[in-house]
């Protein structure tokens, strides 16, 4: 306000100074100091979250009794392990209108601290389709489970357009090699975080071809953190899946469970694999803009599944 009087005084200053009958160089720039008032302050940019969290090391996780561990990658190599992993190479928009492009680059998937680190990045000042790159990396479908705990220790990233997610496809879908689409195929959300909504919020859901073969989801359901958002520490996500249901956990505390007992959940009796990303942008993300900050990163301390 102070600068804007100031302005103002000189824009009077300045039309008498150069006596120019009828001038509107005074009230043209008193105008130009009231439009930029009213624009208001400039977006800033979340504030910075360290990775890896403080708690990496505070891993105090039981899966409880009567599991047993059937496959783990706890990241301790140098790399990331090939006979556990693929790297997906997907153009921007393939999926869901998304921006980012899927590499195989190191750049977008390493290993960190004894952590996968997926990391995605702007390449370009602009916001847009195609203006970022990002990994997209999951487990080898011949080797699929049906039924288990399926878990994972996640530092999530987070700020507006950022969506990751740590689900599964079935092993059959057409994508990676198999001769079943997508929804046919089914799918299951552990978690997916969306930070054009909420960076202290996930969802859980499911997808399928439900009893007219069409699209069907369990809906997505949402669980919030008491305090902070998910990219303040590491956090385990699991799910419980058996011949009757699915039960969705976070930190030990179940949130929700669905039912895939009828005929229409068949998907939901085969195998599945592991998937781990982030999406940038798109038609479910959401557009990113100048208060998010890249590169953002998922650390990811282990995925474990047991039977």
């Amino acid at each position: 306000m102070v600068l804007g009087l100031a302005i103002f005084r000189l824009a009077c200053i300045f039309e008498c100074m150069i006596r120019i009958p009828g001038s509107r160089i005074g009230p043209l720039l008193l105008l130009l100091v009231m439009s930029v008032c009213d624009a208001g302050p400039a977006p800033q940019k979340d504030a910075p979250v360290q990775y890896p969290a403080a708690n990496l090391k505070s891993d105090t996780y039981h899966p409880g009794p009567g599991w047993q561990l059937v496959w783990a990658d706890e990241f301790q190599g140098d790399t990331l392990d090939p006979a556990k992993w693929r790297r997906q190479v997907v153009e921007a928009g393939r999926f869901n209108k998304e921006w980012q492009r899927y590499t195989d680059g190191s750049a977008n998937a390493y290993i960190d601290d004894c952590c996968l680190v997926i990391k995605a990045i702007h390449e370009t000042d602009a916001h847009g389709p195609d203006q970022y790159t990002s990994a997209r990396l999951h487990t080898l479908p011949e080797n699929g489970w049906t039924y288990g705990k399926i878990a994972a220790r996640i530092q999530l990233p987070y700020g507006q357009g950022i969506w990751p997610a740590f689900w599964m496809l079935g092993a059959n879908i057409d994508e990676n090699g198999g001769d079943t689409p997508w929804p046919q195929s089914g799918e299951i959300d552990i978690l997916e975080m969306y930070g054009s909504k909420d960076n202290a919020v996930v969802e859980a859901n499911i997808h399928y071809a439900g009893k007219t073969d069409q699209h069907a989801s369990m809906g997505a359901v949402a669980t919030r953190l008491q305090q902070g958002k998910f990219a303040d520490n590491f956090h385990v996500f699991e799910i419980e899946w058996d011949a009757d249901q699915i039960q969705w956990f976070v930190d030990g505390k179940r949130f929700v469970s669905t039912s895939i007992s009828g005929n229409e959940f068949s998907e939901f009796h085969e195998p599945f694999f592991i998937l781990l990303n982030i999406a940038v942008g798109g038609r479910s993300a959401g557009p990113v803009d100048d208060t998010t900050r890249f590169p953002q990163t998922m650390y990811v301390d282990w995925v474990r599944v047991y039977q």
